[in-house]
């Protein structure tokens, strides 16, 4: 059964959800939030993928000028989060969607770059 099926899932912003018909109850999504809880790692995400996204350009997997990018946006948002300024959504989730879901407003599709490699 594909997504296309399941309109609630589809452009939910979920990671899963696939074969859901319904919108998940506030309650549950209260219960397993873990953004305020994941905060704390928040500068351990940003070091790993910074140091994914330079390997990702000194191995040519991705252009110098990608690694560059995704490294000067992953720094723009540790200062963010570290001056208090990161505009946290528990709607994302965990701390890694908050990031993703920024730096791609930050830097735009090439974003997607920095799963290459990644499971």
């Amino acid at each position: 059964m594909s997504k296309k099926n399941h309109p609630t899932s589809e452009g939910s912003g979920k990671l899963w959800g696939g074969r859901f018909t319904t919108a998940t109850d506030p309650t549950v999504e209260r219960f397993s939030a873990s953004i305020h809880f994941d905060q704390a790692l928040a500068r351990y995400d940003i070091r790993g993928s910074i140091a994914h996204a330079r390997m990702l350009g000194r191995t040519a997997l991705i252009p110098d000028e990608d690694a560059d990018v995704l490294v000067a946006g992953l720094e723009q948002i540790a200062r963010q989060i570290e001056a208090g300024e990161f505009p946290f959504d528990p709607a994302l989730e965990d701390i890694h969607m908050n990031i993703e879901a920024r730096l791609s407003e930050a830097v735009g599709p090439v974003a997607g770059r920095l799963h290459t490699g990644r499971s």
